[in-house]
Order: C-alpha cells, then structure tokens, then sequence
C-alpha cells in the first residue's frame, strides 16, 4: 500500500491548517493541500449561494485529487488535505472525493476528525490574521455557531479515523497524536 493520505475535517476555526502545517514539519514529504485553495478561485467567480459554485468547486477538486491520484512523480508524497464537511448528501460525497483519490493511489486513507469546545472555537475565529480579503476563511460567529448546531461532521468510520477534541491542545501535539495514530494502526 502507498504513503498514507490523510483527510483532516472540522468545523471552521477549529484549527485544521494549523495542524496540517505541523504534520508536515513532522511527517518528511508531506504537502498539505488546504480546502482554500480549492474555494477561493471558485468564489472569485460565484459567490457561495449561486447554484454555479458547488459544480465548479467540485470539478476543481475533482480535477486535483485525480491529478495526485495518477501522479508519479508525487508517489512518494503524503497528501494531507483539509475539509469541512458535514454528514448531508453533498458532504458525504465531497469527504468520499478524496477517500476515492486515496484509493485510485493505492493509498491508506486516515481520516481526522478534529473538533473543539464552541466557546475556544468562536475566539478562534474572531483571531487577528484569519480571513480578510484575500481568502474565503469564515469570520462570523453567527454563522459558525448556525453550522455547529445544524450540522454534524462527516465521519468515515472505522479502524483508520481518528477524533480529537483539540481544546486544550497545542498544533504541535494534536500533530504528534496524529503521527502516533498513524505509526499504531
């Protein structure tokens, strides 16, 4: 089986980039691709409620998740992406994208689940440096608080996910507990 893949879902704020950015100081050839990169071209076109976003952001991670999945020259890789998705129709098939990509590479997929106590969450958020006009990065509370309490995180499953709740937790450590997963299963 080729270099794990790994799939890092939470809700915005939580700390997903941070934690990628950690692994791979952690992990030797490892590349994060954050879900922003594939968002931010989409809505400088469509904005997030015109039906015309969700078809092209889609394609647009279609076109790279096949793009690393037949890479040869990235074989030697660990792709760590970041998500946010929930458990609906359209989260469960955005999240099964990159399982199918890890797949198609002949590659252990390992999902983390990364979640945070509401209130660390919303100050998060609101931190100098998130957002501006430069990226899609969420900054309202009043939206995050209305996705934490109507949608639940896309879980694969089984033996090859983890969940931490990150609260307490340094970027630092939260990626050390993420190396050891990966070393233990």
């Amino acid at each position: 089986m080729g270099l794990p893949f790994l799939y890092i879902n939470g809700y915005p704020g939580v700390g997903k980039l941070t934690v990628a950015q950690e692994l791979c100081k952690s992990i030797l050839n490892s590349k994060v691709i954050n879900n922003h990169c594939l968002i931010d071209p989409v809505a400088m076109v469509y904005d997030r409620a015109m039906t015309e976003h969700q078809p092209l952001h889609r394609a647009f991670r279609m076109a790279l998740l096949d793009s690393i999945a037949r890479s040869v020259e990235t074989r030697d890789v660990v792709w760590i992406c970041t998500d946010q998705q929930s458990s609906d129709v359209f989260g469960s098939m955005s999240a099964t994208d990159y399982y199918q990509a890890a797949s198609s590479r002949g590659s252990r997929s390992i999902s983390v689940i990364l979640t945070r106590e509401a209130q660390e969450n919303e100050r998060r958020l609101k931190a100098a440096g998130r957002g501006g006009l430069s990226n899609t990065k969420l900054t309202d509370v009043g939206i995050l608080r209305e996705i934490r309490d109507t949608e639940d995180l896309y879980h694969f499953g089984g033996k090859d996910e983890l969940e931490l709740d990150v609260t307490a937790k340094s970027a630092g450590e939260t990626a050390r507990l993420v190396v050891d997963f990966i070393s233990r299963t």
